[in-house]
């Protein structure tokens, strides 16, 4: 992988963030928060989970002590994830902006928060994790929403593309 489809990727993922994020602010706030039993749990937990997914693999990338995982009620508001997802994505931006090509075959060493086991974990992969990791808890989001009677939409790489042609 190149800095370039890096960035093409991470862009794809802040954009299908927003798409969905433009969902989630249509709920109620009895609906944003409802109980859930699938996966994380209520939508407002699951959004919380993929921001700071996002921050915790953009620390473990860098090398930095990696960030907690915060439970959904130190971001009791939409305002409040947003705030902080903005400044997630801006750190990504910068961080994959000054990369060269040769950075992403890096590796990232960290303690998985899963296992207890340390890792050794190319930077691109970790890359593709992030994004990975993201359109698994999209889809579980737009899941919930429809469940909750909300409006949702298509997420996927080929509707990015189509919006945002690739530049030869």
């Amino acid at each position: 992988m190149n800095k370039q489809n890096a960035l093409r990727l991470f862009d794809y993922n802040v954009w299908a963030n927003h798409k969905v994020w433009n969902f989630v602010l249509a709920l109620s706030e009895e609906q944003f928060k409802r109980p859930s039993d699938y996966s994380i749990g209520s939508v407002h937990q699951q959004v919380v989970h993929v921001m700071d997914a996002e921050a915790v693999w953009l620390a473990r990338i860098r090398g930095a002590a990696p960030e907690i995982f915060h439970d959904a009620e130190v971001f009791p508001t939409r305002e409040s994830i947003r705030a902080r997802w903005d400044t997630v994505e801006a750190a990504w931006h910068s961080y994959l902006d000054g990369l060269l090509d040769g950075d992403l075959q890096g590796t990232a060493e960290y303690i998985s928060r899963t296992t207890g086991k340390q890792y050794r974990t190319p930077v691109w992969e970790s890359v593709m994790q992030i994004i990975n990791h993201s359109t698994d808890h999209r889809s579980q989001i737009l899941a919930l929403i429809h469940q909750l009677g909300g409006e949702t939409g298509p997420h996927d790489f080929i509707f990015y593309t189509w919006e945002n042609p690739a530049r030869e």
